[in-house]
């Protein structure tokens, strides 16, 4: 499996970046999107990378927030026939608590483009081995791809924790291991990804839950993280810890 990075708050010269994430997934010989960024320009990073949109098979929605699925408007007009796989209530309105302000899908793109998503709240195998997997918040699901390392687990913004997603993961999946987990882990605080939103103590405890405890082998993280959160991390998890950023390539 090969993962290309091809939306996230980092980037090189040359490349796009945005506060978002997309990820592309060739696996086994197939083409799949999981998110498409805040804005649609991960389709511009898609075309430098040498991702064609238009040949992905299936896409995959890790949750109802702006900044993962507002880009669908762009993938949809190069892309018209792959569905795009959610939980029911992905699609409906979101608020955010501390403020009151929208943070769900732009209800345009819902209206225009409902034909598109297909909805289900179980477990669903997206194609043979990689799996969609839904958590305890309820519009967000990973996705868990089999490869000969292990399972891969993405899950874009952790919000039900990133330890008791890995927790649920291997318990639906006895017997198999968690080589790696890639995603943002929703760390970072109100004022963005320059802030801290928890205690550093439970940075330093999910690094070590996650790679002492689950066995985890290497953590791809970003987006939501944050950097004070990331910088806890790596104090903690050393090369073990990998940042995202656009255009990063991986594979399993």
């Amino acid at each position: 499996m090969k993962v290309t990075v091809l939306m996230e708050n980092t980037a090189p010269s040359g490349l796009i970046h945005e506060h978002g994430l997309s990820l592309h997934l060739s696996y086994e010989g197939h083409s799949v999107l999981l998110d498409a960024g805040s804005s649609g320009r991960f389709a511009e990073n898609a075309a430098a990378l040498g991702v064609d949109l238009s040949a992905v098979e299936k896409a995959a929605l890790s949750h109802g927030h702006w900044d993962h699925a507002d880009g669908l408007a762009a993938f949809f007009a190069c892309n018209t026939a792959a569905p795009v796989y959610a939980r029911p209530a992905a699609l409906l309105p979101r608020y955010r608590e501390r403020d009151g302000g929208y943070n769900g899908i732009n209800p345009v793109l819902i209206e225009r483009f409902r034909s598109r998503f297909d909805l289900a709240g179980g477990p669903r195998e997206l194609l043979p081995g990689l799996h969609l997997i839904p958590d305890r918040v309820d519009h967000e699901q990973s996705l868990a791809a089999e490869t000969d390392k292990g399972l891969v687990v993405m899950n874009s913004c952790c919000h039900a924790g990133a330890g008791y997603i890995v927790k649920d993961i291997l318990a639906r999946f006895p017997g198999e291991r968690v080589y790696a987990i890639v995603g943002g882990f929703h760390l970072m605080g109100h004022g963005g990804v320059s802030t801290l939103g928890v205690a550093p103590g439970i940075v330093r405890n999910l690094a070590h839950w996650l790679v002492d405890e689950l066995g985890v082998e290497r953590v791809y993280t970003g987006h939501c993280t944050g950097a004070p959160a990331f910088a806890l991390l790596q104090e903690e998890l050393g090369e073990t810890l990998s940042p995202l950023r656009t255009g990063l390539t991986l594979e399993f």
